[in-house]
């Protein structure tokens, strides 16, 4: 009885005049945006021009909010009730110029779950209450005029329907947003931080199908809470620059968007806790990887598109590394950053040794293993020009990563030696584990499932273990190398 007397105390914590009117407010102004500026819109344009205006709209609410709810259990409630609103809304069609024409994506159900997750946060921590309004300025703002401007000018589409105009008005209205809502509630913002902010929300913002309003918040969120409350020397800087690698890699095709949201953290990490001489071995590495790719494409005159790397093979080459840089920025022991290093270029000469190899003039390569030629491109085998061309790489490496750490000649041996060590491991396990197919049809050798639009059949490996596998194993097993000969 002592609880529930508590939990309806709870209820009216605060001024109760201004408890009802900010109630009154919220929905007065919500149903005057959906019955009354959203009805017009829709009959002036179309339903997805009105869910934008309504949607963007919004951020009064959290004026509203601040003025009349501040610290009460009443933000979390406003955003609550939203969620269930919104579904009875999007399930039976009840305020129509609310949902969307083309797919059937609760969007703005998302949108109240968001924004109830950020407000019960900041109710439970109230020093991030104002992290809140970036990311609901944010989400209104800079999620809804991508939409507006994206959608009703000429634009080159860049993932989805997404556009680039729309990239680029979510960027500007977002950093827009928190310049405005930094100045008005003086918060320890710079402008600099703001176009941080802004440029990760438009980046974040290309995830889609609904779940944007969730990444947009999360980004947002996160970003103004770290730069408003805690000084953490060049986390603006770091993310910037991890910025700029999304904008080129995922512009350039070489990653798919979610390999190039990985490899930002990946750079976000490496700047912050390795410094510019980490972040500087990260970026030439993974520049001279598409390098190399590209180098190779022009040599063999080859008009085949290529995939972009996804997710799964970024974290494969990079994984690792990054898991040890974080370790070297917290316990500042250089023999992590080594080990990470290693890592990282034990996968970056890996991949050139592959690329380098097919240029052989020999149609085959030599598996070491099982002593016999196999046709090129196909795991195991090793080419001359391949193997000589990863050793340089590994060598040069050493160089570099001994001349800035300050240490001598037998380091240099010791760490080319580690970075080679991954190509000949991945060869053994390409050899000795990875699956290999014959084509029904035409009868060639491929590690590939299907070939010639026909199921191919397996003719030696485990049928599980393909190139990825093989690729994390073998960093896997150089990783552990390094760690007992630098760590133990």
């Amino acid at each position: 009885m002592g609880s529930l007397i508590s939990n309806l105390f709870l209820l009216f914590e605060g001024n109760v005049k201004m408890i009802i009117a900010g109630y009154i407010l919220i929905f007065a102004y919500v149903f005057f945006l959906i019955l009354g500026v959203g009805n017009i819109v829709q009959k002036v344009s179309n339903v997805e021009m009105s869910r934008k205006i309504i949607h963007t709209g919004l951020f009064v609410l959290f004026i509203i909010i601040d003025i009349f709810l501040k610290n009460t259990i009443h933000q979390v409630i406003i955003p609550f009730l939203f969620i269930i609103i919104n579904y009875l809304s999007y399930k039976f069609k009840i305020f129509k110029n609310m949902e969307r024409e083309e797919n059937n994506e609760p969007g703005t159900v998302y949108f109240s779950i968001a924004i109830t997750i950020i407000m019960l946060l900041s109710y439970i921590f109230p020093k991030m209450f104002y992290s809140s309004g970036i990311a609901i300025f944010c989400l209104t703002f800079g999620d809804g005029f991508a939409a507006i401007i994206g959608k009703n000018t000429k634009s080159k589409l860049i993932r989805g329907n997404k556009s680039l105009n729309g990239f680029i008005s979510c960027f500007a209205f977002s950093t827009i947003a928190i310049i405005l809502l930094t100045h008005f509630y003086n918060l320890n913002l710079t402008i600099f931080m703001c176009i941080v902010i802004g440029l990760a929300v438009a980046i974040f913002e290309l995830v889609g199908k609904g779940l944007d309003n969730f990444s947009v918040v999360a980004i947002s969120f996160i970003l103004g809470f770290l730069f408003m409350n805690y000084n953490l020397n060049n986390l603006g800087e770091s993310v910037l620059v991890a910025e700029i690698l999304f904008i080129i890699v995922f512009f350039a095709k070489g990653l798919d968007y979610y390999g190039s949201l990985l490899a930002m953290i990946m750079a976000v990490s490496y700047m912050y806790f390795g410094g510019i001489f980490g972040i500087c071995m990260l970026l030439s590495e993974y520049f001279f990887i598409f390098g190399v790719s590209k180098f190779k494409k022009i040599v063999l005159k080859s008009n085949k598109k290529e995939k972009p790397r996804n997710f799964l093979q970024v974290l494969i080459n990079g994984g690792i590394g990054t898991a040890f840089i974080i370790l070297y920025g917290i316990f500042n022991k250089q023999s992590m950053l080594i080990i990470s290093l290693i890592s990282l270029s034990g996968c970056l000469i890996d991949s050139v040794s592959s690329d380098v190899g097919v240029l052989s003039k020999k149609d085959t390569s030599y598996d070491f293993i099982k002593r016999k030629r196999v046709p090129k491109g196909i795991s195991g085998g090793i080419s001359i020009l391949g193997t000589i061309s990863a050793l340089i790489c590994a060598i040069i490496i050493a160089i570099i990563v001994c001349i800035y750490l300050k240490l001598s000649i037998f380091y240099i041996f010791l760490i080319a030696g580690l970075i080679f060590l991954q190509t000949i491991i991945d060869s053994i396990l390409g050899s000795l584990l990875q699956a290999k197919f014959k084509c029904t049809k035409c009868q060639e050798i491929t590690e590939k499932t299907v070939h010639c639009d026909n199921k191919t059949e397996i003719i030696e490996g485990i049928h599980w273990v393909n190139n990825n596998m093989v690729n994390i194993m073998s960093s896997a097993i150089t990783t552990l190398i390094a760690v007992a000969i630098f760590l133990v």
